[in-house]
């Protein structure tokens, strides 16, 4: 019997993954920072959980020994759009682990794969048109 691998609800993230698909398209210093520390993913989760407190994010990214979660501290008013992407970022983690935040194959540009099997290799500007496209 083959089992069907449960597809995390990707478009429930936004629109703050993708403020942080954008940020990152731009090569926004503070999320490419946090996608410089992978795969080392501690590292990663304490860039990010800094990017979350600096930002004045709710969330902050912890480890419970099985999978990554999302806990809530008090907010700051005024949440920045650096805030709302680095929580995007820690929900994608949340929901689809950091395999899910990726370097482009060609220019190495980060992106987030919300494909279904996390098959994506390329950014927005380098994906393959379908065929038939020119």
């Amino acid at each position: 019997m083959r089992k069907h691998a449960v597809v995390p609800p990707f478009r429930a993230l936004d629109p703050e993954l993708g403020v942080a698909e954008r940020l990152l398209r731009k090569e926004n210093p503070q999320l490419c920072a946090i996608v410089a520390q992978l795969p080392d993913e501690h590292a990663a989760a304490r860039r990010l959980n800094a990017v979350l407190a600096a930002a004045g994010a709710r969330p902050r990214l912890v480890d419970t020994g099985a999978a990554w979660r999302i806990v809530y501290v008090t907010p700051r008013p005024g949440e920045s759009e650096l805030a709302a992407a680095a929580a995007g970022l820690a929900e994608l983690v949340t929901v689809g682990g950091w395999r899910r935040v990726k370097r482009c194959a060609v220019c190495a540009r980060p992106f987030c794969d919300r494909t279904s099997g996390c098959t994506r290799k390329w950014c927005a500007e380098h994906r393959r048109a379908p065929r038939g496209v020119d």
